[in-house]
């Protein structure tokens, strides 16, 4: 993190800079959530070649979106080193001798002053309260718009604030079950014949407290943990622990890594042992039927490919929280590029995980696993003492290591989306910053404690993903590109790409909802083609 000072009377305000790898690393740790959890069963519905094309297609859509939103953020500079301070965004004086034969990144180099009060070199950067999400949707279309927006945002950062909080307590209170053999959690007593207000479970899974006898509402060991430690984060700015940040996202590679070889050695010996009991069961009984029919993995299309699209989306639902990242950029090239390579990263460890564990989730769902009754990644990890022979049972050590190091990197983008939700609250709602933080670090978790045991999670990213996320990471962006690049009157040939790409995603988005209500390819067809009309309709008049 770099910043800037000059001396004497008018200067301006010292400049916060995020160089490449930070702005890299926050994204994809943002991206980093409940949803990865789900990959190995989305990837069983979907199989595995439409699988791989839906992740390739959602990093393209995403690096895309994210390209189009730095544009219409970084476009409202219209000049650079002419002013001081401008609506929409910062300028500086920028030195003008600086050479060709220095690099990029020493011409980017700042100099805050200190070598006999010589010039300082700034950089222009967009103002966030005017360029970000909201701000864009005041310039594009008013006030009213812009409350709309806040909205929007506020709804989409608390849904994935609610979905990471929640992951973050399962997975400390799974490791507790998993080291000390139980956990804890206090809650109101239930109707059953004991009436303690302390409820257990031994239960290594997820969903530690499913099927126990607890109630809804939980306060869990894991959930006060995850709690105090997410709310001491909120307190401190981005830019001054972006060295947890980066050991953050080192301990997500290293945990996926190793859930891959976990998995793979699980789906092995899953084969070895399928092909033993097809030999038994021959040999007992040659005549007949032995139990149910088992659903074999599909390499092409699933049995349910539409019910994938949503949580797919929903791992890359991360462009809402982009623009404060975008702001503190050098330069528009280092924002976009990074942002771009963040969406690749991440497509790789889906592409992995969700490849590689689809053979072990879809086992679970045949039965052939014994204990598991849960596909989530972290669930199946659970299960790779049952399958390879560990003792008593329970995974190795080192899985349990890397269980807690990935639950760890979940924490990473907790504060972005409480931040997120907190400047919205305070710049564009008016909120003082106290009551801003109470409602977006503290409130969250409150939340979480009240549904903590319900049995919608799954449910909530699917539909989240869609209804909100959807529209608001993806169609949202694009529409203000569009149409700020009118209000500013900025003539480009990406203007009709993006229209197009805008009607195409918020075409999808409907057809997915569709499906998923009425599960009726026709109607989602239909829908489909009417809001492809209508979102093109304007440019095609003009």
């Amino acid at each position: 993190m770099t910043s800037t000072s000059t001396n004497g009377g008018g200067a301006l305000p010292p400049q916060k800079f995020l160089p490449y790898a930070a702005i890299l690393t926050l994204a994809a740790n943002t991206m980093n959530g409940p949803g990865i959890t789900t990959l190995p069963d989305v990837a069983v519905d979907a199989g595995l070649f439409l699988y791989v094309i839906l992740i390739t297609g959602s990093v393209a859509m995403a690096s895309y979106v994210c390209r189009r939103m730095v544009f219409a953020m970084w476009s409202s500079l219209t000049s650079y080193g002419k002013a001081a301070d401008t609506e929409l965004g910062t300028y500086h004086d920028v030195e003008p001798n600086l050479t060709k034969r220095s690099s990029e990144e020493d011409s980017l180099l700042l100099h805050n002053g200190n070598n006999g009060g010589a010039t300082s070199v700034a950089y222009p950067q967009p103002k966030l309260e005017t360029t970000s999400i909201v701000g864009q949707s005041v310039e594009a279309y008013g006030k009213k718009a812009g409350v709309y927006a806040a909205l929007t945002m506020v709804a989409s950062a608390l849904c994935l604030a609610l979905a990471q909080m929640m992951l973050c307590a399962a997975i400390l209170d799974g490791m507790l079950v998993s080291t000390t053999g139980q956990s804890c959690a206090l809650g109101l007593p239930t109707t059953s014949s004991t009436s303690s207000w302390i409820h257990c479970t031994s239960h290594s899974s997820m969903k530690p407290y499913a099927g126990s006898g607890a109630p809804t509402s939980l306060i869990s060991v894991g959930t006060v943990i995850a709690a105090v430690f997410s709310v001491g984060m909120g307190t401190v700015d981005l830019d001054e622990m972006m060295g947890v940040q980066y050991s953050l996202f080192a301990c997500l590679i290293i945990s996926c890594v190793r859930f891959a070889y976990v998995l793979r050695k699980m789906s092995l010996g899953l084969s070895d042992e399928g092909d033993m009991m097809d030999v038994t069961a021959v040999a007992a009984d040659e005549g007949s039927v032995v139990g149910e029919e088992e659903e074999s993995l599909s390499w092409f299309v699933g049995p349910n490919p539409f019910s994938t699209i949503g949580p797919i989306m929903f791992n890359f639902a991360f462009v809402v929280t982009a623009p404060p990242l975008v702001s503190l950029a050098k330069k528009e090239s280092i924002a976009y590029k990074a942002l771009g390579m963040a969406c690749v990263a991440m497509g790789v460890l889906y592409t992995m995980v969700g490849c590689v564990g689809a053979p072990v989730a879809n086992a679970v769902r045949n039965g052939l696993i014994e204990g598991g009754d849960d596909t989530n990644l972290l669930s199946l990890i659970l299960l790779s003492g049952n399958v390879e022979g560990g003792a008593d049972g329970r995974p190795s050590m080192i899985d349990l290591f890397c269980i807690g190091t990935f639950g760890l990197s979940t924490v990473a983008s907790v504060p972005v989306y409480c931040l997120l939700a907190k400047d919205t609250l305070v710049n564009d709602a008016g909120v003082a910053r106290m009551p801003a933080f109470l409602l977006s670090n503290v409130l969250p978790w409150l939340l979480v404690a009240l549904t903590y045991n319900a049995a919608f999670f799954e449910a909530f990213v699917n539909w989240s993903g869609l209804l909100i996320l959807g529209y608001s990471n993806f169609s949202l962006p694009l529409l203000l590109d569009v149409k700020l690049k009118k209000v500013r009157s900025f003539l480009g040939e990406e203007g009709s790409i993006t229209s197009a790409v805008f009607s195409f995603l918020t075409a999808s988005i409907s057809a997915v909802i569709a499906i998923s209500i009425t599960n009726s390819l026709a109607i989602a067809g239909l829908l489909f083609g009417a809001v492809m009309i209508a979102s093109m309709w304007p440019s095609q008049r003009k």
